[in-house]
C-alpha cells in the first residue's frame, strides 16, 4: 500500500469525513485499545503549540504508542525548495530531514505556520508539502497558514454533539480583531468541512480580510453538492442574525500578508469586530466556538467565553478523540 497522509480537508470525501467523525465519537469516553503499541509519532513544531501537541501526545499514549516532540529550537533551519543552491541560512534540506526521520518514526506531524513570504508563496505550504513528498511514513498537518484540518474535524465533532443534525444549520464564521497577524488555517478548514456537511455558512469579515479565493470557491462547490450554502457578508450585525453557531476567529489580510505594519494600520478601525453579549443576543441562541488561544476582551468578552453557550473547551477536548481517529486510520 502507498502511504496515506492527512494534509487537507480538501482531500476528504464526504464519506471519509463521516467515517472519521464516527470513529472519533466511538473513541470518546471508552478505554482505548492498545492498537498502536510499539508505534512512534514524531512531531515537528516550528511554532508554539498547546492543544495540538498535548492532544496528539495524549492520543498516542492512550493508544499504546509513543511521541517524540521537537520544537523550533531543536531543529535546523530547513530549505524546502527543490534543487535549491543552499548558500544561505538553511542548514539542511527537507529531503534529508524527511528521509532520516522516516527511518526513526512511524508517522510525522508538522506545524509550520509562520509567514515567510508573500501569500502566493505561503499558501503553497512548502515545508509541509516537502515533508510529505520526501517522507516514506504518513505526514499529518498540525497547522499551516493555509489549513488546520485536525482542528476542523474536532469542531465538526463538537457541533454534532450539541445539535441534532448539522445539515441546514446556520454557521457564522466571524472575523475578530487581534493585535497580531494570524493564519487562515482554522478558517479555511472549518469553512470546507461545514460546507461538506450541508450547513448554511455565512462568512463574515471586514473588507480587506477575504479568504483565499480557491478555498471559497471549493467550499461553495461542496455546499452545492451537499445541500448547503456559503455566503459572504461584510456587516457585523447581519452576520450574527439567526446564527445557530457563531465561530469566532481572527485571520490575516492576504493583500498585506508580507507587510504586517500595514495590516496593523488597517485593523485599528476594526476594534468593534468582537463577540460580546449584545452580538450573541442577535443570534438564534447560538453556540459560541473559538479554536483557542483567544485574546479575551479583544476577540470575545469574558462574559460570552465563560457563558452557558460557549463550547470552546468541548472543542479542545475533542481534539484528543479526533487525533485518535486520525492515527488509527493512518497507522492500522
Amino acid at each position: 500500500m502507498s502511504k496515506r497522509d492527512f494534509l487537507s480537508t480538501a482531500d476528504l470525501t464526504r464519506s471519509q469525513l463521516d467515517d472519521l467523525l464516527d470513529l472519533a465519537a466511538r473513541a470518546k469516553g471508552k478505554p482505548s485499545a492498545q492498537g498502536l503499541a510499539g508505534k512512534t509519532l514524531g512531531m515537528l513544531f516550528f511554532q508554539p503549540s498547546l492543544r495540538t501537541r498535548v492532544s496528539f501526545e495524549t492520543a498516542m499514549v492512550q493508544l499504546g504508542g509513543h511521541c517524540i516532540n521537537l520544537a523550533s529550537h531543536d531543529l535546523y533551519e530547513l530549505e524546502p525548495e527543490e534543487q535549491a543552491v543552499m548558500d544561505g541560512r538553511a542548514e539542511e534540506h527537507v529531503v534529508d530531514a524527511a528521509r532520516t526521520m522516516s527511518r526513526y518514526v512511524d508517522a510525522l506531524g508538522v506545524r509550520a505556520v509562520s509567514r515567510v513570504g508573500t501569500w502566493e508563496r505561503d499558501r503553497r505550504e512548502l515545508l509541509l508539502r516537502s515533508y510529505a513528498q520526501h517522507s516514506s511514513v504518513p505526514v499529518i498537518n498540525l497547522e499551516t497558514c493555509f489549513e488546520h484540518p485536525c482542528q476542523a474535524i474536532a469542531d465538526a465533532m463538537t457541533m454534532r454533539e450539541h445539535l441534532p443534525a448539522l445539515s441546514g444549520k446556520k454557521l457564522t464564521l466571524l472575523w475578530c480583531n487581534h493585535p497580531e497577524p494570524k493564519s487562515l488555517g482554522p478558517t479555511h478548514s472549518i469553512l470546507r468541512v461545514a460546507a461538506m456537511l450541508g450547513m448554511q455558512v455565512t462568512l463574515a469579515h471586514p473588507l480587506g480580510f477575504e479568504v483565499d479565493s480557491e478555498v471559497l470557491e471549493g467550499a461553495r462547490s461542496a455546499a452545492g453538492a451537499s445541500g448547503g450554502a456559503v455566503e459572504v457578508v461584510n456587516d457585523l450585525g447581519a452576520a450574527a442574525n439567526g446564527a445557530e453557531v457563531l465561530y469566532a476567529r481572527s485571520w490575516g489580510c492576504t493583500k498585506h500578508w508580507d507587510d504586517p505594519e500595514r495590516e496593523a494600520m488597517v485593523k485599528r478601525s476594526l476594534q468593534d469586530w468582537r463577540v460580546d453579549e449584545d452580538l450573541m443576543s442577535q443570534t438564534d441562541n447560538a453556540l459560541l466556538m473559538h479554536p483557542l488561544p483567544v485574546r479575551r476582551n479583544v476577540a470575545a468578552t469574558d462574559a460570552v467565553l465563560d457563558g452557558p453557550r460557549s463550547v470552546i473547551y468541548d472543542q479542545a477536548e475533542n481534539r484528543v478523540h479526533v487525533q485518535k481517529a486520525i492515527l488509527k486510520q493512518l497507522l492500522t
